[in-house]
């Protein structure tokens, strides 16, 4: 009788609530157009398992990028005598820059060569030197490297894509702790990114303008910082905790087509993040990502910073990303850690 009083009469409508957002949202991310779920009950879930964070590694002895192990790997070229930045071919490539163009495609299946470029640029000489503590100097060294390897590689035919990425820390897929960066050419764009540009065509057919250019403008309230060469914030729709977008003001569709000066103020706008995001999160893997477009001119070049604090679980796995944050208090929390340093 007692679980008959409990059933609730299907014939009954329940009260809207006041604000039916008030427990999560579900966002579109007008970069991709994949869905951002902001679970906010999902933050005082039980946890059973210990995921501290702990950045350490082997230690100078099995590190291959020490200036002592110079023969180890290739050299593509160095900045500084003795070097201060050098850049070297990967000797684990993902893409062969050699490798015969081919391609098949029979009943079901589809085969490519892996014809492309990887690069690694190791931006220090000293192994446990992070690059949120670089100095301006070192940063600039970073920033002419990464412009000259990018140049170098849209010189090759083929190339319509090159992907600046940095991995911090065991989350954020990286296998080295001596601080670097890769630097990858592409001669097919992934798809995902496909999926970016198509949403920058739709919206500069209907518009006549550029998304990114327009959505810096509407994303006041989540702003993080900005000056005359750039503006950073935190994505409506985020798809990972604490993500953000550094972006030139000056519109161009690949790094390269920055001057040096612009790219330094975009990396030392990153390292204030970075050091902003330790202080809110603790010290924690994070992933930068930088797109750039050779011949799709529309599309508005940027970086982005992904703190790794979570692990890539189901949800994200069928397309929907998201945070138990939500992108204005996270905005907020790091434009006051910003206002203090």
């Amino acid at each position: 009788m007692d679980s008959k009083k409990e059933q609730k009469n299907p014939d009954e409508k329940e009260a809207i609530p006041e604000n039916p957002f008030a427990n999560g949202e579900i966002r579109t991310d007008y970069r991709t157009g994949l869905k951002s779920v902001f679970a906010l009950s999902r933050k005082d879930r039980p946890m059973d398992y210990l995921a501290k964070e702990v950045i350490d590694d082997k230690g100078k002895k099995y590190c291959p990028f020490e200036p002592e192990k110079y023969d180890l790997n290739k050299t593509f070229f160095e900045i500084g005598n003795p070097w201060r930045v050098r850049v070297i071919y990967n000797k684990y490539p993902v893409f062969e820059y050699d490798a015969p163009y081919a391609h098949e495609n029979w009943d079901i299946f589809e085969r490519y060569t892996n014809y492309g470029f990887s690069f690694v640029i190791i931006d220090s000489r000293e192994h446990k030197l992070r690059f949120e503590q670089f100095l301006d100097g070192q940063i600039n060294d970073l920033a002419e490297a990464i412009l000259e390897t990018e140049n170098s590689i849209y010189n090759h035919d083929g190339i319509d894509f090159v992907y600046l990425n940095k991995n911090f820390g065991r989350k954020s897929g990286g296998t080295l702790s001596h601080s670097h960066w890769q630097t990858l050419g592409y001669f097919d764009m992934p798809k995902i990114v496909r999926a970016r540009l198509k949403k920058v065509l739709e919206f500069k057919g209907k518009h006549g303008s550029c998304l990114m250019e327009y959505a810096a403008k509407k994303e006041e309230e989540r702003k993080l910082l900005e000056n005359e060469t750039l503006i950073a914030f935190a994505p409506f729709a985020q798809l990972y905790t604490g993500e953000s977008v550094i972006m030139p003001k000056r519109h161009v569709s690949r790094i390269s087509e920055l001057s040096r000066e612009e790219l330094l103020e975009l990396l030392k706008a990153c390292k204030r993040i970075i050091n902003a995001n330790n202080k809110y999160f603790g010290v924690h893997s994070y992933n930068i990502l930088g797109y750039s477009l050779k011949k799709e001119k529309e599309f508005h070049s940027y970086l982005e910073i992904i703190p790794r604090v979570s692990d890539i679980g189901p949800t994200q796995m069928v397309g929907y990303y998201g945070s138990n944050i939500m992108p204005e208090d996270y905005s907020r929390s790091i434009r006051d850690i910003l206002s203090k340093s």
